[in-house]
């Protein structure tokens, strides 16, 4: 007699179990996740300023024990570096608004110039969109329908007007002009002469009358922008208020990061004390419990300390070379690009694009031509390399311990996950903490030592723990 349940049966309940028990770690993980970001993009106008101040601790933490050995305690070092980096910003802002306000000054004067020259340049792309796409010369297609208007009237939202062909009446001859007008002569045995068609070529320059209505076509297109305009402003303010905003509203936002001084001023100076203690705040009695957990944050530390302390002064470098060669060429706003630089090469390949391109386009505007864009391209270039081969491996190595596309997706998961501005500050700490999991307990031996000896290796990993040692 068979005994049931079979090995088969006991199997396959096992495996039913499993699998219904995964699926409800996987919520139960899902829903905390979906939760905490909720909580943290509540309280986030106040987690952003300690946040701030945390990375601001990791980059001048080196500074202050530099003033340390000097002789300076550890508070008197604090304070003289903030007066010094209080009359820095102040010298930097003394000097950068009368820059950026005779430049705005001029660009307001010559905005119509740029308008005038904006206006024929989309004039003539247009003319030449029209022409190679549109299968015909301006004259003969229909004046109003164009491959052009079409694509405007679709992204502006406006009615597309259908281009309609009718057929137009041929005028009959009046008797006189047929009587005026001489019979044709044929030969008896002559065939019916074929009816003759002429194709005139596509002019290469546009025509004066077509300039003209193609301005008056652009200028009846203004009216769809300015309607659009009052959407798209209130777009990007409700997005801002959702990335800052949180229960205290942009205004309380903005007087919290009053606090990121006060932060950073115990922070700096309860450093060393930190170092020394941090392992006996853990909630946790001495075990071997408390001993992982204690080298599993270290492991983090050393992936943070290797991209703020050392990609930031990398991006701090390469924003002061970029915003004084293009004062030097003559740049408008070329201080605000040096500090673009700064902020947004943080993020790998994406940030210098989303530089590079105002710059070009701002230089485009002003000298009209293509020497200076190109000037400006070859300032991009030259700084790059000069980072990827000079700066860069003598302050963070071969790498920061994260592939950059690793840096680039976290950046906007974690925007997406938590929201607004504190997920892109907490992208990097989150990414580290998720490999750093799965070096130690996922991953296999030589994968997991080949992770640590590549973060460990890293100049300014190998200074903090020498100077945490000492």
């Amino acid at each position: 007699m068979t005994k049931y349940p079979t090995v088969w049966q006991r199997k396959t309940m096992w495996a039913a179990l499993t699998a219904i028990f995964i699926v409800v770690l996987i919520t139960i993980a899902c829903s905390v996740v979906w939760i905490a970001a909720n909580v943290v993009g509540f309280i986030q106008p106040i987690l952003i300023p300690v946040a701030i101040a945390v990375i601001l601790a990791y980059l001048l933490d080196p500074v202050v024990t530099k003033m340390c050995e000097k002789g300076l305690g550890r508070t008197k070092a604090v304070i003289a570096l903030f007066a010094i980096a209080f009359l820095s910003i102040g010298a930097l802002v003394a000097w950068l608004a009368p820059v950026v306000s005779m430049q705005a000054t001029n660009v307001g004067r010559e905005l119509p110039q740029y308008t005038q020259k904006a206006r024929d340049t989309i004039v003539d792309l247009i003319f030449k969109y029209d022409h190679a796409f549109g299968g015909g010369s301006t004259k003969t297609r229909d004046r109003n329908f164009s491959p052009a208007s079409g694509f405007l009237n679709l992204l502006f939202g406006a009615p597309s007007a259908t281009p309609s062909r009718k057929a137009s009446p041929t005028p009959a001859p009046s008797p006189d002009t047929a009587a005026a007008t001489p019979p044709e002569i044929l030969l008896p045995d002559s065939p019916t002469p074929a009816p003759h068609e002429e194709i005139n070529s596509t002019p290469d320059k546009i025509s004066t009358a077509d300039r003209q209505r193609i301005q008056a076509w652009v200028q009846r297109q203004l009216p769809n922008l300015e309607r659009q305009l009052p959407y798209i402003s209130e777009k990007i303010w409700a997005l801002l208020k959702q990335s800052i905003g949180g229960f205290l509203g942009v205004t309380g936002f903005l007087l919290s990061l009053v606090m990121v001084p006060i932060y950073l001023f115990f922070l700096l100076k309860e450093s060393p004390a930190i170092e020394r203690r941090w392992r006996e705040y853990l909630p946790l009695r001495n075990s071997p419990l408390k001993n992982e957990v204690a080298a599993v944050l270290s492991q983090i530390n050393n992936y943070i300390i290797a991209y703020f302390r050392g990609q930031l002064l990398v991006c701090l470098i390469d924003g002061t070379l970029i915003g004084v060669a293009l004062y030097i060429t003559g740049l408008n706003f070329a201080p605000l690009v040096g500090v673009l630089v700064v902020i947004l090469t943080m993020i790998p390949y994406i940030g210098i694009i989303l530089c590079w391109v105002p710059a070009v386009l701002i230089a485009a505007g002003q000298w009209g031509d293509w020497t200076h864009p190109l000037i400006v391209t070859l300032v991009f270039i030259v700084v790059q390399n000069l980072e990827a081969i000079f700066i860069a491996p003598r302050i963070v190595g071969n790498s920061v311990g994260l592939h950059p596309m690793t840096v680039i997706v976290s950046i906007f998961v974690w925007g997406l996950l938590i929201g607004g501005l504190l997920g892109p500050i907490l992208a990097v700490p989150l990414t580290a903490t998720i490999k750093v999991l799965l070096a130690r307990y996922v991953w296999g031996r030589r994968l997991r030592e080949k992770v640590a000896d590549a973060v460990e290796e890293v100049p300014v990993v190998k200074h903090a723990q020498s100077a945490a040692q000492a």
